[in-house]
């Protein structure tokens, strides 16, 4: 049964991907600019923040801040459903230490988001290729995507996307020249 929910999940991201396609489709960031300006859905106010979805894999050790965990995502405006955090079971390890960002998020919320996960789940270590997610949407801690769909980042490619200079379209850039996901070309899967 758990397989068959990964597959399901999978398949989503992947039709969902597909429907919005990459970040990076033109020659420059202007494709992703419409995901930006009034692309997202009805229900996810980017006026307050760009990110509608965000989920979050956290070590069972956190499990006793739910509640603030929840407040600190709920005073961004962001959307807290159920499953918004999920957490690792008591002697299940760490959880991964990566991060999706999707294309559509302004360079402050992608840095916040950053930030988030460094504060909450110690450490980031690695991308998720950017057209395998939505563009409104952030992921702490994924295992729902293999290991070709993620590229490990050093401490210093890090701190590059954690410059407050970057506009939205160098942050995006910076991201997909990291995980290096244009040179590896579409299809993905």
């Amino acid at each position: 049964m758990k397989m068959r929910w990964t597959w399901c999940w999978v398949t989503c991201g992947l039709i969902l991907s597909a429907l919005a396609g990459p970040a990076w489709a033109g020659d420059d960031f202007k494709t992703s600019s419409k995901f930006y300006k009034g692309g997202a859905p009805k229900n996810c106010p980017i006026d307050k923040t760009t990110i509608c979805t965000m989920e979050i894999w956290l070590e069972f050790k956190h499990k006793k801040n739910k509640k603030q965990l929840w407040q600190v995502l709920k005073d961004k405006h962001i959307k807290v459903l159920g499953h918004t955090i999920q957490f690792w079971r008591p002697r299940g390890g760490h959880p991964p230490t990566n991060i999706a960002i999707g294309g559509g998020l302004s360079a402050e919320d992608a840095r916040w988001a950053i930030e988030f996960a460094l504060k909450y789940n110690d450490n980031i270590d690695g991308l998720i290729f950017q057209r395998l997610n939505p563009p409104h949407y952030v992921a702490v801690a994924t295992s729902a995507w293999d290991a070709k769909s993620e590229t490990k980042i050093t401490p210093e490619q890090l701190e590059q996307l954690r410059d407050p200079k970057l506009t939205t379209p160098e942050f995006h850039a910076l991201y997909v020249k990291l995980t290096g996901e244009k040179e590896k070309g579409m299809p993905f899967y």
